[in-house]
Protein backbone atom coordinates (compact mmCIF):
# COMPACT_ATOMS: atom_id res chain seq x y z
CA UNK A 1 0.00 0.00 0.00
CA UNK A 2 1.31 3.54 -0.47
CA UNK A 3 3.77 4.91 2.13
CA UNK A 4 1.04 7.96 2.66
CA UNK A 5 -2.07 5.87 2.42
CA UNK A 6 -0.62 3.40 5.70
CA UNK A 7 0.56 6.16 7.54
CA UNK A 8 -3.53 8.25 7.21
CA UNK A 9 -5.18 4.75 8.06
CA UNK A 10 -2.85 4.33 10.46
CA UNK A 11 -3.92 8.17 11.88
CA UNK A 12 -7.70 7.41 11.31
CA UNK A 13 -7.82 4.42 13.99
CA UNK A 14 -6.96 6.76 16.75
CA UNK A 15 -8.06 9.89 15.42
CA UNK A 16 -11.90 9.69 16.11
CA UNK A 17 -11.98 11.13 19.16
CA UNK A 18 -9.13 13.83 18.84
CA UNK A 19 -11.48 15.29 16.35
CA UNK A 20 -13.77 18.45 16.77
CA UNK A 21 -17.51 17.27 17.06
CA UNK A 22 -18.73 19.76 14.21
CA UNK A 23 -16.26 18.88 11.73
CA UNK A 24 -17.08 17.26 8.23
CA UNK A 25 -14.95 17.00 5.59
CA UNK A 26 -14.24 14.98 2.36
CA UNK A 27 -14.71 12.37 1.27
CA UNK A 28 -10.89 12.07 -0.27
CA UNK A 29 -10.89 9.26 -2.28
CA UNK A 30 -6.78 7.75 -2.71
CA UNK A 31 -5.40 5.53 -4.51
CA UNK A 32 -3.18 2.75 -2.93
CA UNK A 33 -0.24 0.75 -4.39
CA UNK A 34 -2.35 -2.13 -5.48
CA UNK A 35 -4.75 0.00 -7.13
CA UNK A 36 -7.69 0.08 -4.54
CA UNK A 37 -9.26 2.75 -3.84
CA UNK A 38 -10.45 4.06 -0.66
CA UNK A 39 -12.79 6.87 0.91
CA UNK A 40 -11.51 8.96 3.74
CA UNK A 41 -14.42 11.48 5.22
CA UNK A 42 -15.04 13.16 8.47
CA UNK A 43 -18.66 13.07 9.72
CA UNK A 44 -19.67 14.96 12.72
CA UNK A 45 -16.14 14.87 14.34
CA UNK A 46 -15.76 11.08 13.51
CA UNK A 47 -13.12 9.96 10.98
CA UNK A 48 -13.95 7.32 9.00
CA UNK A 49 -12.11 5.35 5.98
CA UNK A 50 -13.75 2.53 3.46
CA UNK A 51 -13.00 0.19 0.52
CA UNK A 52 -14.58 2.01 -2.79
CA UNK A 53 -13.92 1.44 -6.55
CA UNK A 54 -14.17 3.18 -9.67
CA UNK A 55 -18.09 2.43 -11.06
CA UNK A 56 -19.07 2.90 -7.05
CA UNK A 57 -20.77 5.72 -5.48
CA UNK A 58 -19.76 8.33 -2.96
CA UNK A 59 -21.98 10.55 -1.39
CA UNK A 60 -21.61 14.01 -0.45
CA UNK A 61 -23.57 15.63 2.61
CA UNK A 62 -25.29 18.16 2.09
CA UNK A 63 -24.71 21.87 3.74
CA UNK A 64 -27.23 24.43 4.83
CA UNK A 65 -30.31 23.78 3.00
CA UNK A 66 -28.72 21.84 -0.23
CA UNK A 67 -29.57 18.33 -0.54
CA UNK A 68 -26.78 15.67 0.14
CA UNK A 69 -26.12 14.12 -3.51
CA UNK A 70 -24.21 10.70 -4.96
CA UNK A 71 -21.61 10.96 -7.25
CA UNK A 72 -20.38 8.10 -9.55
CA UNK A 73 -16.07 7.58 -9.37
CA UNK A 74 -15.08 7.41 -12.84
CA UNK A 75 -11.63 6.14 -14.05
CA UNK A 76 -9.12 9.30 -15.08
CA UNK A 77 -9.24 10.36 -18.74
CA UNK A 78 -6.80 12.34 -20.76
CA UNK A 79 -6.66 15.85 -20.97
CA UNK A 80 -9.61 17.47 -22.92
CA UNK A 81 -9.03 19.48 -26.23
CA UNK A 82 -7.95 23.20 -25.83
CA UNK A 83 -10.54 24.11 -28.08
CA UNK A 84 -13.98 23.29 -28.00
CA UNK A 85 -16.44 23.49 -30.77
CA UNK A 86 -19.89 25.55 -29.70
CA UNK A 87 -22.78 26.03 -32.50
CA UNK A 88 -24.28 29.44 -32.53
CA UNK A 89 -27.49 28.03 -31.01
CA UNK A 90 -25.61 26.36 -27.70
CA UNK A 91 -26.57 28.62 -24.73
CA UNK A 92 -22.78 29.02 -22.95
CA UNK A 93 -22.73 29.68 -19.34
CA UNK A 94 -19.78 31.28 -17.18
CA UNK A 95 -18.56 31.72 -13.86
CA UNK A 96 -15.74 32.68 -11.75
CA UNK A 97 -13.92 32.24 -8.58
CA UNK A 98 -16.68 30.37 -6.19
CA UNK A 99 -13.98 30.06 -3.47
CA UNK A 100 -15.76 27.40 -1.19
CA UNK A 101 -19.27 29.20 -1.51
CA UNK A 102 -21.29 26.22 -2.74
CA UNK A 103 -24.26 27.73 -1.57
CA UNK A 104 -23.89 31.06 -3.39
CA UNK A 105 -22.57 28.95 -6.27
CA UNK A 106 -25.24 26.94 -6.72
CA UNK A 107 -28.07 29.87 -5.91
CA UNK A 108 -26.68 31.21 -9.18
CA UNK A 109 -26.70 27.79 -11.20
CA UNK A 110 -30.26 26.82 -9.99
CA UNK A 111 -31.42 30.79 -10.71
CA UNK A 112 -30.43 30.19 -14.58
CA UNK A 113 -31.86 26.94 -15.11
CA UNK A 114 -28.09 25.09 -14.81
CA UNK A 115 -28.67 22.75 -12.07
CA UNK A 116 -32.15 21.79 -10.50
CA UNK A 117 -33.50 21.52 -6.96
CA UNK A 118 -32.02 18.32 -6.18
CA UNK A 119 -28.44 19.68 -8.03
CA UNK A 120 -28.93 17.49 -10.88
CA UNK A 121 -27.89 19.07 -14.70
CA UNK A 122 -31.07 20.86 -15.93
CA UNK A 123 -29.16 22.45 -18.94
CA UNK A 124 -29.59 20.18 -21.87
CA UNK A 125 -27.06 21.04 -24.48
CA UNK A 126 -25.50 23.50 -22.72
CA UNK A 127 -22.50 24.16 -21.66
CA UNK A 128 -21.38 26.12 -18.46
CA UNK A 129 -17.51 26.99 -18.35
CA UNK A 130 -16.04 27.54 -14.54
CA UNK A 131 -12.68 29.84 -14.74
CA UNK A 132 -11.13 28.27 -11.46
CA UNK A 133 -10.75 29.18 -7.90
CA UNK A 134 -12.62 26.97 -6.87
CA UNK A 135 -10.46 26.64 -3.80
CA UNK A 136 -9.83 28.49 -0.79
CA UNK A 137 -11.46 30.86 1.49
CA UNK A 138 -14.52 29.00 1.62
CA UNK A 139 -15.73 26.58 3.78
CA UNK A 140 -17.11 24.15 0.91
CA UNK A 141 -14.57 23.80 -1.84
CA UNK A 142 -14.83 19.65 -1.58
CA UNK A 143 -18.37 19.69 -1.94
CA UNK A 144 -18.07 22.07 -4.86
CA UNK A 145 -15.77 20.58 -6.71
CA UNK A 146 -17.21 17.33 -6.39
CA UNK A 147 -20.46 18.70 -7.78
CA UNK A 148 -18.14 19.99 -10.97
CA UNK A 149 -17.05 16.26 -11.09
CA UNK A 150 -20.53 15.01 -11.12
CA UNK A 151 -22.12 17.85 -13.28
CA UNK A 152 -19.24 16.91 -16.20
CA UNK A 153 -20.74 13.57 -16.45
CA UNK A 154 -24.24 14.54 -16.35
CA UNK A 155 -23.73 17.47 -18.93
CA UNK A 156 -21.66 15.06 -21.46
CA UNK A 157 -24.94 12.49 -21.10
CA UNK A 158 -27.71 14.87 -21.90
CA UNK A 159 -24.76 16.21 -24.94
CA UNK A 160 -23.74 19.22 -22.98
CA UNK A 161 -20.82 20.33 -21.04
CA UNK A 162 -18.74 21.20 -18.68
CA UNK A 163 -15.25 23.26 -18.84
CA UNK A 164 -13.45 23.54 -15.57
CA UNK A 165 -10.21 25.80 -16.59
CA UNK A 166 -8.05 26.17 -13.34
CA UNK A 167 -7.31 29.17 -11.31
CA UNK A 168 -4.04 30.33 -9.31
CA UNK A 169 -5.88 29.15 -6.09
CA UNK A 170 -5.78 25.46 -7.70
CA UNK A 171 -2.64 25.52 -8.67
CA UNK A 172 -1.44 27.14 -5.34
CA UNK A 173 -3.12 24.21 -3.11
CA UNK A 174 -1.67 21.39 -5.42
CA UNK A 175 1.40 22.96 -4.93
CA UNK A 176 1.15 23.05 -1.31
CA UNK A 177 0.41 26.51 -0.64
CA UNK A 178 -2.16 26.73 2.24
CA UNK A 179 -1.99 30.43 3.09
CA UNK A 180 -5.67 30.95 1.92
CA UNK A 181 -7.35 27.91 2.59
CA UNK A 182 -10.34 27.90 5.30
CA UNK A 183 -9.54 26.81 8.92
CA UNK A 184 -12.01 23.76 8.88
CA UNK A 185 -9.48 22.21 6.44
CA UNK A 186 -6.19 22.81 8.52
CA UNK A 187 -8.41 20.82 10.93
CA UNK A 188 -9.01 18.28 9.01
CA UNK A 189 -5.71 18.32 7.80
CA UNK A 190 -4.31 17.06 11.44
CA UNK A 191 -7.67 14.97 12.26
CA UNK A 192 -6.22 12.76 9.12
CA UNK A 193 -2.76 12.69 10.10
CA UNK A 194 -2.09 14.01 6.77
CA UNK A 195 1.57 16.29 6.36
CA UNK A 196 -0.28 18.60 4.82
CA UNK A 197 -3.33 19.53 3.01
CA UNK A 198 -1.86 19.24 -0.59
CA UNK A 199 -1.21 15.39 0.39
CA UNK A 200 -5.34 14.73 0.08
CA UNK A 201 -5.33 16.24 -3.45
CA UNK A 202 -2.13 14.65 -4.80
CA UNK A 203 -1.94 12.24 -7.97
CA UNK A 204 -2.66 9.41 -5.98
CA UNK A 205 -6.16 11.34 -5.17
CA UNK A 206 -8.75 10.86 -7.55
CA UNK A 207 -9.73 14.08 -7.57
CA UNK A 208 -6.30 15.31 -7.62
CA UNK A 209 -6.03 12.99 -10.60
CA UNK A 210 -8.57 14.62 -12.22
CA UNK A 211 -7.22 18.19 -11.70
CA UNK A 212 -4.34 17.72 -13.05
CA UNK A 213 -5.75 16.68 -16.40
CA UNK A 214 -7.51 20.34 -16.62
CA UNK A 215 -6.83 23.26 -18.77
CA UNK A 216 -5.72 26.29 -17.74
CA UNK A 217 -6.86 28.03 -20.71
CA UNK A 218 -10.08 27.02 -23.50
CA UNK A 219 -10.81 28.28 -26.56
CA UNK A 220 -14.68 28.01 -26.66
CA UNK A 221 -16.42 28.82 -29.96
CA UNK A 222 -14.62 32.02 -30.28
CA UNK A 223 -14.53 33.22 -26.79
CA UNK A 224 -10.70 32.95 -24.80
CA UNK A 225 -11.80 31.45 -21.56
CA UNK A 226 -9.44 31.50 -18.37
CA UNK A 227 -9.10 32.48 -15.47
CA UNK A 228 -6.54 35.53 -15.35
CA UNK A 229 -5.61 36.16 -18.81
CA UNK A 230 -3.59 36.51 -21.85
CA UNK A 231 -0.70 38.58 -21.46
CA UNK A 232 0.74 40.33 -24.57
CA UNK A 233 4.31 38.40 -23.69
CA UNK A 234 2.14 34.97 -24.46
CA UNK A 235 1.60 35.84 -27.88
CA UNK A 236 4.26 37.14 -28.67
CA UNK A 237 6.42 34.52 -27.71
CA UNK A 238 3.30 32.45 -29.79
CA UNK A 239 2.72 29.90 -27.03
CA UNK A 240 -0.67 27.96 -28.09
CA UNK A 241 -3.09 27.05 -25.95
CA UNK A 242 -1.91 23.53 -25.78
CA UNK A 243 1.62 24.45 -24.88
CA UNK A 244 0.08 26.63 -22.40
CA UNK A 245 -1.80 23.49 -20.85
CA UNK A 246 0.72 21.06 -21.28
CA UNK A 247 3.12 23.65 -19.00
CA UNK A 248 0.60 23.84 -16.73
CA UNK A 249 0.40 20.41 -15.96
CA UNK A 250 3.72 19.46 -16.12
CA UNK A 251 4.18 21.72 -13.14
CA UNK A 252 1.22 20.24 -11.36
CA UNK A 253 2.90 17.24 -11.69
CA UNK A 254 6.10 17.85 -10.20
CA UNK A 255 7.80 16.95 -13.16
CA UNK A 256 11.05 18.85 -11.67
CA UNK A 257 13.67 16.94 -14.15
CA UNK A 258 12.45 19.12 -16.63
CA UNK A 259 15.20 20.86 -19.30
CA UNK A 260 16.17 23.72 -18.49
CA UNK A 261 14.43 25.08 -21.61
CA UNK A 262 11.08 23.87 -20.22
CA UNK A 263 11.21 24.45 -16.58
CA UNK A 264 11.83 28.48 -18.12
CA UNK A 265 8.95 28.46 -19.77
CA UNK A 266 7.22 26.60 -16.45
CA UNK A 267 8.52 29.64 -14.51
CA UNK A 268 6.81 32.02 -17.33
CA UNK A 269 3.61 30.46 -17.53
CA UNK A 270 2.98 29.76 -13.76
CA UNK A 271 3.88 33.42 -13.51
CA UNK A 272 2.73 36.91 -13.15
CA UNK A 273 2.20 36.74 -16.89
CA UNK A 274 0.94 33.37 -17.33
CA UNK A 275 -2.60 32.69 -17.56
CA UNK A 276 -3.42 31.95 -13.91
CA UNK A 277 -2.50 34.93 -12.42
CA UNK A 278 -2.31 37.90 -15.11
CA UNK A 279 -4.43 41.07 -14.26
CA UNK A 280 -2.82 43.38 -17.15
CA UNK A 281 -6.44 44.34 -18.13
CA UNK A 282 -7.11 46.14 -14.98
CA UNK A 283 -5.11 48.94 -13.90
CA UNK A 284 -1.88 48.34 -11.46
CA UNK A 285 -2.99 48.00 -7.83
CA UNK A 286 0.61 47.30 -7.09
CA UNK A 287 3.94 47.55 -8.45
CA UNK A 288 3.92 43.61 -8.27
CA UNK A 289 1.19 43.42 -11.09
CA UNK A 290 1.79 43.68 -14.81
CA UNK A 291 1.50 46.98 -16.68
CA UNK A 292 -2.07 47.65 -18.05
CA UNK A 293 -2.49 45.75 -21.20
CA UNK A 294 -3.31 48.95 -24.32
CA UNK A 295 -6.29 48.10 -26.64
CA UNK A 296 -3.54 47.29 -29.34
CA UNK A 297 -1.91 44.35 -27.10
CA UNK A 298 -5.62 42.66 -26.67
CA UNK A 299 -5.94 43.83 -30.24
CA UNK A 300 -2.79 41.19 -30.69
CA UNK A 301 -4.16 38.51 -28.49
CA UNK A 302 -7.42 38.20 -29.72
CA UNK A 303 -5.57 37.75 -33.70
CA UNK A 304 -2.97 35.64 -32.57
CA UNK A 305 -5.24 33.18 -30.96
CA UNK A 306 -8.07 34.00 -33.95
CA UNK A 307 -11.11 34.67 -31.26
CA UNK A 308 -13.63 37.20 -30.46
CA UNK A 309 -13.52 38.38 -26.89
CA UNK A 310 -11.48 37.12 -23.55
CA UNK A 311 -13.17 35.97 -20.35
CA UNK A 312 -11.45 36.28 -17.52
CA UNK A 313 -12.37 35.73 -13.55
CA UNK A 314 -9.25 36.22 -10.87
CA UNK A 315 -9.58 40.28 -10.60
CA UNK A 316 -12.48 41.43 -8.10
CA UNK A 317 -14.92 43.36 -10.42
CA UNK A 318 -18.51 45.27 -9.07
CA UNK A 319 -20.99 43.64 -11.84
CA UNK A 320 -19.73 41.49 -15.14
CA UNK A 321 -18.06 44.10 -16.82
CA UNK A 322 -17.00 44.65 -20.41
CA UNK A 323 -13.31 46.07 -21.18
CA UNK A 324 -11.66 47.16 -23.93
CA UNK A 325 -15.16 47.93 -26.37
CA UNK A 326 -16.46 44.36 -25.28
CA UNK A 327 -13.23 42.31 -26.34
CA UNK A 328 -13.04 41.66 -22.54
CA UNK A 329 -15.51 40.43 -20.19
CA UNK A 330 -14.79 40.19 -16.36
CA UNK A 331 -16.55 37.74 -14.29
CA UNK A 332 -15.15 37.80 -11.07
CA UNK A 333 -18.18 39.24 -8.70
CA UNK A 334 -16.91 37.93 -5.67
CA UNK A 335 -19.97 35.34 -3.71
CA UNK A 336 -21.32 36.79 -0.87
CA UNK A 337 -24.33 37.30 0.95
CA UNK A 338 -25.92 40.95 1.25
CA UNK A 339 -27.59 42.75 4.59
CA UNK A 340 -30.48 40.65 4.02
CA UNK A 341 -28.62 37.38 3.73
CA UNK A 342 -29.39 37.36 0.12
CA UNK A 343 -26.72 35.66 -1.96
CA UNK A 344 -24.60 38.43 -4.06
CA UNK A 345 -23.01 36.87 -7.42
CA UNK A 346 -23.04 37.15 -11.17
CA UNK A 347 -22.54 35.15 -13.92
CA UNK A 348 -22.13 35.37 -17.91
CA UNK A 349 -25.24 34.16 -20.06
CA UNK A 350 -23.95 33.75 -23.60
CA UNK A 351 -27.34 33.04 -25.95
CA UNK A 352 -27.57 33.29 -29.68
CA UNK A 353 -24.95 35.89 -30.07
CA UNK A 354 -25.56 37.89 -27.06
CA UNK A 355 -24.10 38.30 -23.84
CA UNK A 356 -25.68 38.85 -20.53
CA UNK A 357 -24.94 39.48 -17.05
CA UNK A 358 -26.77 36.90 -15.03
CA UNK A 359 -28.01 37.69 -11.58
CA UNK A 360 -28.21 35.65 -8.63
CA UNK A 361 -32.37 36.42 -8.50
CA UNK A 362 -32.35 34.81 -11.74
CA UNK A 363 -32.77 38.03 -14.09
CA UNK A 364 -30.48 38.99 -16.72
CA UNK A 365 -29.09 42.30 -17.84
CA UNK A 366 -27.96 42.92 -21.42
CA UNK A 367 -24.26 43.81 -21.52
Amino acid sequence: MNRFVVLLLAALLHATGAVAQTLSDGPYVLQNRDGNWIALSIRDGTATHAPTSIGAEVEIPGVGELPSFKVRLRAPTKPPPSVIQLRSETPLFVMADTHGELEIAVALLRAHGVVDESLRWSFGEGHLAILGDVFDRGAHHTELLWLIYKLQAEAEQAGGAVHFMLGNHESMVLLGDDRYLHAKYKEATKAFGAPHYAALWSPKSLLGQWLRTLPAALKIGDLLCLHGGLSPEVAARELTLDQMNSTVRDALAFRHALPEREQALVSFVMGPNGPLWYRGYFEPRSTQHSPQATAGDVASVLAFYEAKKIVIGHTKVPTVTALYDGRVIAVQVYPHRDENGAPMIEGLLVEKGRYFKALADGSRVAL
